[in-house]
């Protein structure tokens, strides 16, 4: 089982799904930017002309990066819980197959009773004058 904070949310993984767990990752990337936002933050406040542009310009790229990895783990986790209502569709027409396999087998061997009895019956017929 896979465990992912999502919005302040658990959220709970099969290990069938179709990609990795990349939260942690994008928890980590995240948490790298935070703290870059932090440093430009504090070149800001202690400015100079040239070091508060450059502050605002590094903080306005990690606030966009800071969103981007967000709307990754948002199209992550759909993609996940696509993965599993495919792998559990795939399951079901599984079932559903190996059903009607075994339907068939068991209805060839009823065809195959009832030939036979045909055939017994058949050849009584024959032998009554």
């Amino acid at each position: 089982m896979v465990l992912c904070v999502f919005k302040n949310y658990v959220i709970m993984a099969r290990d069938n799904a179709p990609i990795g767990n990349t939260c942690p990752t994008i928890n980590e990337v995240i948490s790298n930017m935070e703290s870059a936002k932090g440093e430009a933050e504090y070149i800001r406040k202690n400015k100079d002309e040239d070091s508060t542009e450059e502050a605002n310009t590094i903080i306005s790229e990690l606030e966009s990066a800071i969103n981007d990895m967000e709307n990754i783990r948002n199209d992550n986790v759909e993609l996940r819980q696509w993965g599993n209502d495919e792998y559990e569709r795939a399951e079901s027409a599984e079932s559903d197959r190996d059903d009607a396999i075994r339907d068939k087998e068991y209805l060839q061997e009823e065809i195959d009773e009832l030939k036979q009895k045909i055939e017994e019956l058949e050849c009584e017929l024959s032998e009554v004058p």
